[in-house]
């Protein structure tokens, strides 16, 4: 016999609810139900619309189904994001075509099913010193010309990780796709923010393909350069060194279209060399501003190392001059490393420009000795050495009165003074011309309205500059009284 607990145990788990019956809240709930029913519909209608907004907007461009045209497809440095919308310009103006700009998100293909309509969004480059441009991260442009129509989407942009932007061309036929990219890419350099400035590339990379593509490490950016004017005036050397100077710079570039239609090549390499303080460093700046319209690269330290990709880009923007500054510091011995040096790198990256590229390659050295058996085991690869000696006694004149600044000079006894300071380098005259100005700066009033520098101020600021710890100030500025004769 079954136990009577048992048979109620159903009751006691579910006790009996009784509702009470309304038919105003049945009505109420079910227009509840109704309206969000209804506004779900809506909803999804209206975001189905609005993803579909940028493929209609294909279709009536191209006048039917776009999804069938050929894409072309190339991929371009992330340092050229700057240069794209330029290109676009020139390129209608080239057609004269006219422009609409959409922008789009979700974007992996002009041909993809995710390419939806998207918010703009911008990534902040430089284009110059202290200058910045809002550049447009996810267009996509529909260019319409007379007798052909161009959608180009821009891909591939993002503002942090691995860049990898890619230029898209969808047309009505791979020919003219193909021949868009090539366009633009024409334009792009010609329009490039890059030519004409004084840059560098600054971080490291990993690994490097063509320029067209991305960095494999993408850490790389252009940084620009504003260098302080530099006469011609006060570079203070021999006549003959600065006309062999001017030969192998200026002249080089004014003429160098003249040299190329004689068959002549128009690369070249220039090796500044000669003791510490005289004068390469400030000669190369004097260059960057007497080259007008050619790009200037700055390669200094750890940039070295990054010469493949300056020369890249050097070849892109030519006429170009690479300024390589310091190159001893990289002329490790193939037996010391087992990896190509950077110095290497350089020569074969000298080695692989064409000859009607018209690039100068300016390396300066304090220890010629240091890089002279790389540069020896290549020859060709640099043209002329240019020797920068310690001043003669014309120049160390020179070199003082240029130092003195809006000072007064009261030098009686030229001689003396002339002889003291034979073997000194410029950067030892320039201190010895400030440290004279310290020492009359002590003695003078400010009521005078007048500021001298005599004999004793000169003998003050040498005996201070030579003798005791000053010997090691003489090293540091490039003394060396055994190097010169006059």
């Amino acid at each position: 016999m079954t136990p009577s607990w048992i048979t109620q145990f159903p009751s006691l788990l579910a006790p009996p609810v009784v509702f009470a019956r309304n038919d105003t809240v049945d009505i109420v709930l079910g227009i509840v139900a109704g309206v969000a029913i209804l506004t779900a519909i809506a909803v999804a209608g209206i975001f189905a619309w609005m993803k579909a907004v940028i493929r209609r907007r294909l279709r009536q461009f191209f006048g039917g189904y776009y999804r069938v045209l050929p894409v072309v497809t190339r991929s371009f440095s992330i340092m050229d994001i700057p240069n794209v919308r330029r290109a676009i310009d020139a390129f209608v103006a080239q057609h004269n075509a006219t422009l609409e700009v959409l922008t789009v998100g979700g974007a992996t293909s002009l041909q993809s099913e995710k390419l939806v309509q998207a918010a703009p969004q911008f990534r902040q480059m430089d284009i110059d010193v202290d200058e910045r441009e809002d550049c447009l991260t996810n267009p996509l442009y529909l260019i319409t010309g007379k007798e052909e129509r161009w959608a180009i989407l821009i891909n591939g942009i993002v503002a942090y990780g691995l860049p990898q932007p890619s230029m898209e061309v969808m047309s009505s036929s791979r020919d003219a796709s193909s021949e868009c990219i090539q366009a633009l890419r024409k334009l792009m350099r010609v329009h490039s923010i890059y030519r004409g400035k004084v840059i560098s590339i600054e971080g490291q990379t990993q690994g490097l393909d063509d320029y067209d593509q991305a960095t494999v490490a993408g850490l790389t950016h252009v940084k620009f350069h504003r260098l302080p004017p530099v006469a011609g005036d006060a570079i203070v050397l021999p006549p003959e060194i600065m006309h062999r100077i001017q030969r192998n710079t200026v002249s080089f570039f004014q003429h160098v279209q003249r040299l190329k239609d004689q068959g002549f090549s128009a690369k070249r390499g220039l090796l500044f060399h000669g003791p510490p303080g005289t004068g390469k460093t400030r000669t190369a700046c004097w260059l960057t501003h007497s080259l007008p319209g050619v790009t200037v690269f700055l390669v200094t330290g750890e940039q070295l190392w990054n010469i493949k990709e300056c020369c890249n880009l050097a070849r892109e923007l030519a006429p170009a001059m690479l300024i390589l500054e310091d190159v001893d510091l990289i002329a490790t011995r193939r037996d010391q490393n087992f990896q190509t040096t950077a110095l290497h790198q350089l020569m074969n990256e000298m080695d692989g420009l064409d000859s009607a590229m018209e690039v100068l390659f300016l390396l300066t050295t304090n220890q010629p000795d240091q890089i002279e058996p790389a540069l020896s085991n290549r020859p060709g690869r640099i043209d002329q050495a240019i020797h920068f000696p310690l001043p003669d006694e014309g120049c160390r004149r020179r070199l003082i009165e240029l130092y003195r600044g809006r000072a007064t000079l009261a030098i009686n006894d030229w001689p003396t003074i002339l002889t003291t300071t034979k073997g000194s380098s410029p950067a030892f005259i320039k201190e010895l011309v400030r440290k004279a100005a310290m020492i009359a700066v002590e003695k003078s009033s400010p009521a005078t309205g007048e500021f001298v520098l005599t004999d004793q101020d000169f003998n003050e600021a040498y005996e201070e500059m030579a003798s005791g710890e000053g010997k090691l100030t003489r090293r540091l500025t490039g003394f060396s009284p055994t190097t010169v004769s006059d």
